[in-house]
């Protein structure tokens, strides 16, 4: 039986004013945020459902990929040319109506890091989806092409 590939985490919390690192998923139940992934390790911004107010049947973090970006770019030691969408990224919602997490990614996100995202989120059910906002390389050049 193949090894399932272990993707070493760095997680923060993030409670509507600031960020923490942490070094596991608090417990406060299924988690929402924004993540990148590089071939070396996941970093994760977990926000609580419980901490967040919503009208709707999808749950959001408040977190932007730019606003997180810096933090980030120091945690996979990327070079200040690096843009936040050059690094493979997503959003995790929760569906309150399916009782849910949706894991938005983009092309280049193998499906090893899905079973991580899961885990770290505490989503005891989940679907990804590949959206467009999360593409990298080539097919973000193919994407916004005008031929």
């Amino acid at each position: 039986m193949p090894r399932r590939r272990l993707w070493p985490s760095v997680l923060y919390h993030f409670d509507h004013r600031t960020l923490k690192r942490i070094q596991r998923t608090p417990d406060l139940g299924f988690h929402v945020g924004i993540w990148w992934h590089d071939a070396e390790r996941l970093v994760a911004f977990l926000q609580s459902i419980a901490e967040i107010k919503t009208a709707g049947h999808l749950i959001d973090s408040d977190l932007s990929h730019d606003s997180a970006w810096e933090t980030v770019r120091r945690e996979l030691s990327c070079a200040e040319a690096t843009e936040y969408f050059d690094i493979p990224r997503g959003r995790i919602l929760w569906d309150i109506v399916h009782q849910a997490g949706i894991i938005y990614h983009g092309n280049s996100t193998p499906a090893e890091v899905f079973d991580e995202l899961a885990r770290l989120y505490r989503l005891p059910r989940w679907r990804a989806r590949l959206d467009e906002h999360y593409l990298t390389g080539e097919a973000l050049e193919e994407f916004y092409r005008l031929d």
